[in-house]
């Protein structure tokens, strides 16, 4: 460990200002601006702010500075924490969503929360089965045109992989047989 990052991590401990400041600098804003993270964060909105805030109580309040070996700089210690908040902040991932202090509650004249009206995982599971019936429907149709299919969407192969591997005349040949898939799971699809 330098003696920049020793005097950077004292300061950091006693939670003195302008060492919270540059960590914000050096820290937080560009693990905010790194595109994978910004984009995770908007998903699940999630804000500098709050990254600040639950780095500040995990090292200060918790005492995680001290956990910091001095082995690597302590910039890049404290931006893989940063990194773990991101990626830890999909509610989906730990079975259930905390809302206390999220929202206002309604007390006070101020908007109570208001409750999803719609829930995804089961419009997920609806449009899964719908798939597996169209699909099940192009296989008693013609298994050709349903292996194209599968081959294409699902293992990415070009038109030529798939004329090789199941014989056909040519790859615009297996481009046609495609797009008469899409069309018959379109149709299929329409009548619901």
């Amino acid at each position: 460990m330098t003696d920049d990052d020793r005097i950077w991590l004292e300061g950091l401990k006693a939670g003195e200002n302008e060492h919270w400041k540059s960590l914000w600098f050096r820290v937080i804003v560009p693990e905010v601006k790194a595109k994978k993270n910004s984009e995770l964060m908007r998903r699940y909105s999630l804000t500098d702010g709050d990254l600040n805030g639950m780095l500040f109580a995990d090292m200060v309040g918790r005492g995680k500075f001290d956990l910091y070996r001095g082995e690597g700089s302590l910039e890049g210690w404290l931006r893989k924490y940063v990194r773990g908040y991101i990626l830890n902040a999909d509610p989906m991932k730990h079975g259930e969503i905390s809302i206390e202090g999220a929202y206002d509650d309604g007390e006070g004249g101020s908007e109570a929360m208001e409750i999803p009206k719609t829930d995804n995982r089961a419009i997920f599971a609806e449009a899964w089965r719908m798939t597996l019936w169209c699909f099940r429907k192009l296989w008693n149709e013609d298994p050709v045109r349903c292996y194209i299919h599968v081959l294409k969407t699902r293992y990415f192969m070009s038109s030529k992989e798939i004329c090789d591997m199941l014989e056909l005349s040519s790859p615009a040949n297996v481009d046609q047989i495609f797009s008469r898939s899409i069309k018959f799971m379109r149709e299929l699809a329409s009548r619901f």
